[in-house]
């Protein structure tokens, strides 16, 4: 295979891959599914002496919150688009957030985020910026390897790939920081204390990630290989544009 045609190959399959990383992207982030909660408050029944339990079921995404009110507290993600939903739902813009919104099972004059330590907001405001550096720079790098095809200009592919790479890199640690909020830190474990204290004493709270989520490591990978494709089709441009110019004065001579 001659060096023009490697050349071909690897485009074709860095445009390809990074074409899957950005519908990727576009479904994890353009979805409302990356967290499904679902939060049940058992209520004493005066008249019949048992207690009607307050279940509401949540889904979220970065930018959008729904939930609606549920016989069971039982979730799973096929209950979320079968056609048996309840036709009243809820639906709000919303940042990404690891529990429910506090004034959903109770008076909304309580303080809001009374649970919610100093370390935690940092930690949020630090994978706020993880994230839209991390978009912006794969989407950035995508339009600067599409400019980059049509000038065959080496440094735009190389440029393009490193964005493409940093924005991967940074979505993963979006991705591992939002692991580490759910599942290491105690934040939902202060937001139930908080709520069984002040509202409900047998609050429960169930959370796990939804398809949303699964679909954001499948996109990192996608990028990561992109950037380093493109990183790789810049060098061989580059080398390739060295022979043709190595080649030229010799055929130039022989024709002399």
């Amino acid at each position: 295979m001659s060096p023009s045609d490697r050349l071909k190959v690897l485009l074709f399959f860095a445009l390809f891959f990074g074409a899957v990383g950005f519908l990727s992207t576009l479904l994890s982030c353009g979805t409302e599914y990356w967290l499904l909660a679902a939060e049940s408050c058992s209520r004493a029944d005066h008249q019949g002496g048992g207690g009607a339990e307050d279940v509401r079921i949540f889904h979220e995404g970065l930018f959008w919150r729904c939930s609606y009110s549920a016989r069971s507290q039982e979730l799973s993600i096929w209950d979320l688009w079968s056609s048996q939903q309840p036709p009243v739902k809820v639906c709000q813009s919303a940042f990404l957030f690891p529990f429910p919104a506090h004034d959903q099972l109770g008076s909304p004059s309580l303080p809001a985020a009374a649970y919610e330590r100093h370390a935690a907001i940092v930690f949020r405001t630090f994978w706020s910026i993880f994230l839209v550096a991390g978009v912006a720079a794969v989407v950035v790098g995508g339009f600067i390897v599409i400019c980059a095809g049509p000038l065959g200009n080496h440094k735009l592919y190389k440029v393009g790939g490193a964005l493409q790479l940093f924005g991967g890199l940074g979505l993963l640690a979006v991705l591992l920081m939002y692991l580490m909020w759910v599942q290491v830190l105690d934040t939902l474990e202060q937001f139930v204390l908080h709520q069984r204290v002040s509202r409900c004493p047998s609050f429960h709270l169930t959370v796990q990630h939804g398809p949303s989520f699964l679909l954001a490591p499948v996109a990192i990978f996608f990028w990561l290989l992109a950037g380093l494709l493109f990183l790789l089709v810049g060098q061989s441009t580059r080398i390739l544009r060295l022979e043709k110019r190595r080649e030229t004065p010799e055929a130039y001579t022989v024709l002399l």
